[in-house]
């Protein structure tokens, strides 16, 4: 019992109080704040109700842009000293491509002077929000795992209890709090990929569906005399029997006179 009780203690020392935890807002689930886990699932919003009642979990939720997104998760890392492992998994996001570039960013960090994680297969993978100190502190402190791709609940709850039996404890050094501006427009920026498509093609299509229209148009249009035309030489022709008629009863009536 002695050793027991010992061990636990030794257990709860490694751990830290986090008070200005979650950093900044998300699509995410808070499970455990001393947790040694937190768990991106990209695309795949199910995995995240079930994953968050994992032991050991601090922190699930999605992430679909390859800035603004990856931004929040540092940030959200980096002020809970008790996170050690990030499992980012779930279905890729297409265009953006959030798991391969979280993966490039843990490998080679980014480029100081234009921003840009090194190596990333993202779109716009820039983390303009982030010091230095914040990407070095994220790089060190947890371990990434890359598990893209997988949607497997159970699979993904094996690899979250073997991370948790292999908890070092907290990171060795107070929380790393930083704030930074969150406006909606930024995120619709984020997640906006750039056409692809030239101006040319477009004024051609735009051009062939402005005439497709005019021609439409011009069917109803003339559909419509038609109907007209047909309706008016109708009235005529009932117009001219009744006054055959009439003059045919007149002229009997003054013969019979």
């Amino acid at each position: 019992m002695a050793q027991n009780s010992e061990k636990e203690e030794k257990s709860a020392a490694k751990k830290v109080e986090v008070s200005e935890w979650p950093a900044v807002s998300g699509d995410y689930v808070v499970g455990d704040p001393k947790g040694c886990v937190s768990v991106v699932t990209l695309a795949s919003a199910a995995l995240v109700k079930e994953l968050v009642k994992q032991p050991g979990v601090a922190l699930v939720g999605e992430c679909k842009t390859e800035n603004v997104g990856i931004e929040k998760v540092v940030l959200n890392t980096i002020s809970n000293p008790n996170i050690r492992f990030l499992i980012v998994c779930g279905t890729e996001v297409a265009g953006h491509v959030t798991g391969g570039t979280f993966k490039a960013f843990a490998e080679h960090g980014i480029d100081l002077e234009s921003k840009r994680i090194r190596q990333a297969p993202g779109a716009i993978p820039y983390l303009e929000a982030l010091p230095e100190e914040a990407v070095e502190r994220f790089r060190k402190q947890v371990q990434l795992i890359d598990m893209v791709n997988v949607e497997d609940a159970g699979q993904i709850t094996a690899k979250i209890k073997e991370l948790a039996a292999q908890d070092p404890g907290a990171y060795p050094e107070p929380p790393l709090v930083i704030k930074i501006a969150e406006a909606a427009e930024a995120e619709a920026e984020a997640f906006r990929i750039p056409l692809m498509v030239s101006l040319p093609p477009a004024l051609k299509v735009t051009e062939k569906l402005l005439d497709d229209i005019e021609f439409k148009v011009q069917l109803i249009s003339r559909e419509r005399r038609l109907t007209v035309g047909v309706e008016n030489t109708r009235l005529m022709g009932t117009l001219l029997g009744f006054l055959s008629a009439v003059g045919v009863l007149a002229l009997i009536l003054a013969l019979g006179a």
